[in-house]
């Protein structure tokens, strides 16, 4: 998982980088190797921090580490005042890609960590020796909740704990419950959904409401549909709390909308949106605005808070089905006026349509995701490709490509953006959807058709579907990309356009698809090593490439006194879309 910890390293590096300067400990001196490893460290609790919990600042992530002298085993904590958890953290970070997979955390490590005499207030560890102050600020923590008894108490290992049983684990934790982010958890958990911006995905949103002038805030029903029972929610909310919402939690929230938060920016309806808020005084917006759609868990609407007129409304794990172009611009207009003293959003409403399933969210059927998304989206035509972003193909060969590979398969347009903004992904590393299915359809034999055929056919659902019906043979679809990748490097290589002819015939000018061909046909034995995979389709084309003059004279005398070669022209532009083509690699490459 080469590719995995240099990106871990990245993401390291730049939030510890977060710091003030002041803050020596996170920015060693040049060729201080032991003081980068332990900046590093530091670095990988709050990376945890951050994305588990949500906790964005850098100066309130530091507040929760207590790694140094006298920590007792300690490095860092979390109290979750939503779910009644208190988080006590033991971290271990690797200084190499090998170790980080392999190596646990040492029986003698563990035993260090005294869950009891610190929750239980003590202010010495077992040696009789005071802990520092961050753990005694901790404690305080604890006092300081009423109802401390409700809270349940986790250990979690920030590192890789192997061959030991759950007896063994608990016997060193005095019987804690615990979990494990080992480096797996870590690559999958913690690195992605930075990268894609869905990282904090909140099991519970809460929404402040004006009830003042609702007699009964919401209408309730049940629905019975094809695809089972239904609890519909339908409710007027302050459009600042869905702006404050999105802010939050972004892509997080928009897990099964066919766009992403990035996409949204692109569409020219926003500028309607947002002018519709900003240039009305009264609560237009509400009747005017379709609304969102949410998918929820379970939803509850508490009417006493202890202030006059308001209520609130909390979903659990919530999703984004639709409108979330309408919630985006909420969340621009939000983000822009936060901190001054006039707010457009303020005594405006949106219409928030909160679907409930009766069996819960696990088990709905995303066809019924898709067809809620195609009946409702009104606002701009979502495209072929977008409808299928979240399929259980895509998704599932998004995830295996990453934990192999360390490849960012692109499921929604712009999905790594903020990745690769922030320095965090090699934009190298991000495959684009179309050329990958185009690759893999070029690999099983018809080179002419992936080359010719538009993003809108190839992700109708009948092609897409015969084109990705199983994510058996993922290896192979990544196989086929490379090829194609490896391609695109060596053509960078030259200066012109075509400066490749003499070297290479046509291939890198026409014949991509044809070279990626003219390798599937032959059935390779591929190689799923996670280094030897990229070494093998390197190979493969190069080997390729040094043939391929023969093959184009080869095409160019079995085709002469066609319109493709004829009269000492040659058109073989035209030639490389023809279906002709797809017989006459098999020709030549299986003779």
């Amino acid at each position: 998982m080469g590719h995995q910890y240099d990106t871990l390293v990245k993401i390291l590096d730049r939030l510890r980088n977060e710091a003030p300067d002041s803050y020596k400990s996170y920015k060693p001196e040049k060729g201080d190797n032991d003081g980068l490893v332990k900046a590093r460290s530091l670095a990988f609790i709050h990376l945890l921090l951050k994305v588990k919990f949500g906790i964005a600042n850098f100066l309130e992530r530091h507040q929760h580490i207590t790694d140094g002298k006298q920590d007792g085993g300690l490095d860092a904590y979390f109290i979750d005042d939503e779910i009644n958890r208190v988080y006590l953290i033991q971290s271990k970070f690797r200084n190499n890609a090998k170790n980080f997979i392999k190596k646990s955390i040492g029986t003698d490590e563990l035993i260090k960590i005294e869950v009891t005499r610190i929750t239980q207030g003590s202010e010495e560890d077992s040696k009789g020796v005071a802990f520092n102050s961050k753990v005694k600020e901790f404690q305080s923590k604890l006092r300081d909740i009423r109802d401390i008894a409700k809270y349940k108490f986790i250990v979690l290992f920030l590192g890789n704990v192997y061959n030991l049983s759950d007896e063994q684990i608990r016997r060193f934790i005095d019987n804690s419950n615990y979990e494990i982010y080992d480096a797996k958890s870590a690559y999958e958990n913690l690195i992605f959904p930075l990268a894609s911006g869905t990282y904090y995905d909140p099991d519970e949103i809460t929404i402040t409401l004006d009830l003042g002038q609702k007699e009964s805030p919401q209408l309730n029903q049940t629905v019975e549909t094809d695809f089972g029972q239904f609890n519909v929610t339908a409710i007027f909310v302050p459009t600042r709390e869905i702006g404050r919402v999105l802010s939050q939690y972004k892509n997080a929230i928009l897990k099964y909308n066919p766009r992403n938060f990035l996409s949204f920016k692109k569409q020219s309806v926003n500028a309607d949106i947002k002018k519709s808020i900003i240039d009305q005084r009264n609560n237009n917006f509400a009747i005017l605005n379709n609304g969102i759609t949410f998918l929820s868990e379970n939803v509850y609407l508490g009417k006493s808070t202890g202030k006059q007129n308001e209520g609130q409304l909390i979903l659990t794990k919530p999703q984004i089905l639709n409108g979330g172009q309408t919630a985006f611009t909420l969340c621009s207009i939000y983000e822009e006026f936060q901190h001054k003293a006039e707010n457009p959003l303020n005594g405006k409403e949106v219409l928030l349509k909160i679907i409930t399933p009766i069996s819960g969210t696990d088990s709905v059927n995303p066809k019924f995701i898709e067809l809620i998304s195609t009946a409702t989206n009104q606002q701009n035509e979502v495209s072929e490709a977008d409808r299928r972003s979240n399929h259980d193909i895509q998704t599932s060969i998004q995830k295996k490509i990453y934990l192999d590979y360390g490849y960012f398969y692109e499921r929604k347009t712009g999905e790594f953006y903020d990745g690769i903004k922030d320095g965090i992904i090699d934009k190298n590393q991000v495959i684009n959807r179309l050329t990958f299915i185009k690759a893999y359809w070029a690999f099983l034999g018809e080179p002419a058709a992936a080359r010719r055929t538009s993003e809108k056919v190839i992700f109708k659902e009948d092609k897409f579907f015969s084109l990705l019906s199983s994510t058996e043979k993922y290896y192979e679809m990544f196989f086929a990309y490379l090829l194609f990748n490896t391609m695109e490097k060596i053509e960078k290589d030259f200066k012109g356009k075509f400066e490749s002819l003499d070297k290479y015939g046509y291939s890198l000018l026409y014949g991509k698809w044809a070279v990626i061909a003219s390798i599937g046909i032959l059935n390779p034995s591929i190689n799923k090593d996670k280094k030897a995979i990229f070494t093998q389709a390197e190979k493969a084309v190069c080997e390729r490439l040094e043939k391929w003059i023969l093959f184009d004279d080869f095409i160019k005398e079995k085709n002469k006194d066609t319109k493709y070669f004829k009269s000492g022209k040659s058109n073989y532009e035209l030639y490389y879309k023809i279906n002709k083509l797809d017989s006459d690699v098999k020709e030549f490459f299986l003779k």
